[in-house]
């Protein structure tokens, strides 16, 4: 005890650090040091007394604490969100943030929002106007809704559905729907919070009309259906006809909602790519309510799309609740300029999300020759490289327990184990993104845009110079 009091003893004041700090590039405020000088205090008493740490004397102690500064400081100059090369093939990532915005949409981003925007501003009449109209006309074009909203994610898309037309009443769902997704997002959870009641029905497996019919009361508030997004029920199943169920519904006065998930805006199969629910085929079907996200298959930025009947979104739209899940200017630029895309023909290929899925596997291939053509032999052999063919997913629930054909560089190196090449390629700058299979490194290409090959060239040789 003794002994830590006297490490202790050699550990310098709040002030001393202070008077002893450098001139660093970044300067933080200095009541910002003063509270970093005592994080750094803090954490070595804890070390110390740990037995973890000690000093020679007073001037080492005094330089240990300046240096921890430092590399305090240096971090919070960089930002906490980093750029990354994605190259595990999956284009909508959730940890990499889903669907890529492209630099197009960002150039006419930057000169709409580089000053002031009519937000809730109506120019005709001078008078204060409605942000969820700023993108309605589009939405109900593509989809043939005849009303929308917006808010900020699925989840509250629910919600405030479920909110809207539900609470304080019950809501049937199928035991077959109750879904929970990544990061633990659970469709009963959800529904608890919106104030209604779960009356669920059917089993996993299987669930008929009857069990709905059966289930429905004066206390019914809604019906909700879920797609199943990121997982199928294969074998002795059965579900009934949507159809059947709106009519069902629509004849006791009961609102059916659909949480559509991803939401294709177009037949998917069209461009090559596997079968996906298009939200206006939905639509058609007379579902009164359809929720659907917007940084996933429609390409643009986080957000909850709720289209439907005029008089259930009306509803939706005077909840108290809308003012908690708004959207803000930036989402709402991004949502239109995204849209103004699927109401001219071909303009689905600027979105950098199709871009990138719809890219064939002959290119990629192409780019990965090019890319192995770049490296220096001897970085080729100290990796050993390889091109293959690979199997990708379009990501985020999007196209379930579909494939996409896709191309890889392939590594092997032998003198390191495939994690730690994963580490090296994450500390990368910018950190590049792979996965690892088999004991091999993987980076594919389906996700990295075309102008990123050169920085991802730059990447390996630097890599394999540490080998």
């Amino acid at each position: 005890m003794k002994a830590k009091s006297s490490e202790m003893a050699k550990l310098p004041s709040v002030q001393k650090i202070l008077e002893n700090l450098g001139d660093p590039t970044q300067i933080p405020k200095h009541e910002i040091l003063t509270v970093l000088a005592r994080q750094s205090l803090e954490n070595m008493r804890r070390r110390i007394t740990a037995g973890e740490l000690n000093f020679k004397d007073q001037s080492e102690a005094l330089t240990y604490t300046l240096e921890d500064i430092d590399r305090q400081v240096d971090r919070l100059s960089r930002l906490p969100l980093k750029k990354v090369i994605n190259a595990t093939g999956v284009v909508l990532h959730t940890g990499l943030g889903r669907a890529p915005y492209g630099r197009p949409i960002l150039q006419e981003l930057i000169q709409l929002l580089d000053g002031y925007v009519a937000l809730e501003f109506d120019l005709n009449s001078g008078e204060r106007g409605e942000r969820l109209d700023l993108t309605d006309e589009m939405l109900r074009l593509i989809t043939g809704a005849e009303s929308s909203a917006v808010v900020n994610n699925n989840a509250a898309a629910v919600l405030i559905a479920l909110n809207s037309l539900a609470e304080g009443r019950e809501v049937i769902v199928s035991r077959g729907e109750l879904i929970e997704i990544g990061g633990s997002f659970r469709l009963p959870d959800v529904m608890g919070k919106s104030g209604a009641r779960m009356v669920e029905i059917g089993t996993t497996n299987r669930t008929h009309l009857r069990d709905y019919q059966n289930a429905i009361s004066a206390e019914t508030g809604a019906i909700l259906l879920a797609h199943t997004s990121n997982y199928r029920i294969e074998g002795f199943t059965a579900s009934p006809d949507k159809q059947a169920i709106i009519e069902l519904a629509h004849k006791h006065g009961i609102p059916v909602i659909m949480d559509l998930g991803s939401g294709a805006l177009f037949p998917t199969t069209e461009a090559g790519l596997p079968q996906e629910t298009v939200v206006s085929e939905v639509v058609g079907m007379g579902f009164d309510v359809l929720t659907f996200s917007g940084d996933k298959l429609l390409g643009g930025p986080q957000a909850g799309i709720i289209v439907g009947k005029e008089n259930r979104i009306a509803k939706i739209r005077r909840n108290p609740l809308m003012r908690v899940v708004r959207c803000d200017k930036t989402i709402f630029a991004l949502l239109a300029l995204t849209l103004r895309r699927y109401l001219f023909n071909d303009n689905i290929h600027e979105l950098e999300t199709y871009r990138l899925l719809l890219s064939p596997t002959e290119q990629l291939r192409l780019r990965a020759d090019w890319i192995v053509a770049q490296m220096p032999e001897e970085a080729r052999q100290k990796l050993a490289v390889r091109i293959e063919k690979s199997l990708t997913e379009a990501g985020s629930g999007s196209m379930p327990a579909e494939t996409i054909e896709s191309v890889a560089l392939v590594m092997n190196p032998g003198i390191i184990s495939e994690s730690r090449l994963a580490e090296l390629f994450r500390q990368s700058d910018p950190p590049v993104i792979g996965y690892r299979r088999n004991g091999e490194f993987y980076l594919d290409l389906k996700a990295i845009c075309p102008e990123e090959d050169d920085i991802l060239v730059q990447a390996i040789i630097k890599i394999s110079e540490k080998l």
